[in-house]
Protein backbone atom coordinates (compact mmCIF):
# COMPACT_ATOMS: atom_id res chain seq x y z
CA UNK A 1 0.00 0.00 0.00
CA UNK A 2 3.14 2.49 0.68
CA UNK A 3 4.39 2.03 -2.94
CA UNK A 4 0.51 2.31 -4.24
CA UNK A 5 0.80 6.08 -2.39
CA UNK A 6 4.28 6.89 -3.55
CA UNK A 7 2.68 5.90 -6.49
CA UNK A 8 -0.01 8.42 -6.52
CA UNK A 9 2.26 11.11 -5.13
CA UNK A 10 4.36 11.01 -8.13
CA UNK A 11 5.39 14.34 -9.97
CA UNK A 12 6.96 17.65 -8.34
CA UNK A 13 3.76 19.40 -7.56
CA UNK A 14 3.45 16.61 -4.72
CA UNK A 15 6.77 17.15 -3.02
CA UNK A 16 5.36 18.81 -0.22
CA UNK A 17 2.96 15.99 0.21
CA UNK A 18 5.33 13.92 0.28
CA UNK A 19 7.66 15.60 2.37
CA UNK A 20 5.06 16.58 5.48
CA UNK A 21 4.23 12.38 4.90
CA UNK A 22 7.86 11.79 6.11
CA UNK A 23 8.13 14.08 8.26
CA UNK A 24 4.75 14.78 9.74
CA UNK A 25 6.05 15.00 13.33
CA UNK A 26 8.51 16.69 12.60
CA UNK A 27 6.37 19.04 10.94
CA UNK A 28 4.06 19.49 13.42
CA UNK A 29 6.61 20.10 15.86
CA UNK A 30 8.38 23.36 14.18
CA UNK A 31 4.89 24.46 13.65
CA UNK A 32 3.53 24.32 17.15
CA UNK A 33 6.88 26.09 18.01
CA UNK A 34 6.33 28.66 15.59
CA UNK A 35 2.78 29.39 16.17
CA UNK A 36 4.08 30.01 20.33
CA UNK A 37 6.66 31.95 18.86
CA UNK A 38 4.67 34.24 16.99
CA UNK A 39 2.15 34.34 19.25
CA UNK A 40 4.98 35.54 22.12
CA UNK A 41 6.69 37.90 20.17
CA UNK A 42 3.04 39.55 19.40
CA UNK A 43 2.45 39.74 22.83
CA UNK A 44 5.24 41.10 24.32
CA UNK A 45 5.78 43.87 21.27
CA UNK A 46 2.24 45.28 22.26
CA UNK A 47 0.30 44.30 19.55
CA UNK A 48 -1.86 42.59 21.07
CA UNK A 49 -3.30 42.29 24.76
CA UNK A 50 -3.37 38.42 25.60
CA UNK A 51 -4.19 36.05 22.41
CA UNK A 52 -4.20 36.54 18.97
CA UNK A 53 -4.88 34.25 15.99
CA UNK A 54 -1.98 35.37 13.77
CA UNK A 55 0.69 32.85 15.35
CA UNK A 56 -2.13 29.68 13.92
CA UNK A 57 -1.77 30.86 10.78
CA UNK A 58 1.64 28.83 10.74
CA UNK A 59 -0.72 25.62 10.93
CA UNK A 60 -2.79 26.13 8.04
CA UNK A 61 0.13 25.02 5.09
CA UNK A 62 0.59 22.23 7.76
CA UNK A 63 -2.59 21.27 7.95
CA UNK A 64 -3.98 21.40 4.39
CA UNK A 65 -1.04 19.54 3.16
CA UNK A 66 -1.84 16.81 5.72
CA UNK A 67 -5.50 16.49 4.82
CA UNK A 68 -4.27 15.70 1.17
CA UNK A 69 -1.73 13.44 2.74
CA UNK A 70 -4.75 11.52 4.24
CA UNK A 71 -6.76 11.64 1.16
CA UNK A 72 -4.27 10.39 -1.42
CA UNK A 73 -3.38 7.60 1.33
CA UNK A 74 -7.67 6.55 1.25
CA UNK A 75 -7.26 7.07 -3.02
CA UNK A 76 -3.84 4.55 -2.98
CA UNK A 77 -5.44 2.44 -0.18
CA UNK A 78 -8.96 1.58 -1.81
CA UNK A 79 -7.27 0.83 -5.30
CA UNK A 80 -4.63 -1.52 -3.54
CA UNK A 81 -7.49 -3.24 -2.07
CA UNK A 82 -9.86 -3.08 -5.23
CA UNK A 83 -6.72 -4.36 -7.42
CA UNK A 84 -6.16 -7.34 -4.54
CA UNK A 85 -9.82 -8.41 -5.12
CA UNK A 86 -9.82 -8.49 -8.65
CA UNK A 87 -6.68 -10.66 -8.65
CA UNK A 88 -8.40 -13.56 -5.88
CA UNK A 89 -11.70 -12.92 -8.12
CA UNK A 90 -9.09 -14.34 -11.79
CA UNK A 91 -7.93 -16.76 -9.53
CA UNK A 92 -11.02 -18.29 -8.21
Amino acid sequence: MRAATLDALSGPWNVPVRFIGRYRSAAWGVCAGLCFLTNTVLRQSGTVDSFSLWGFLWALPVLVVDRRFAAVRRQAEARYVAGLEARLAAEQ
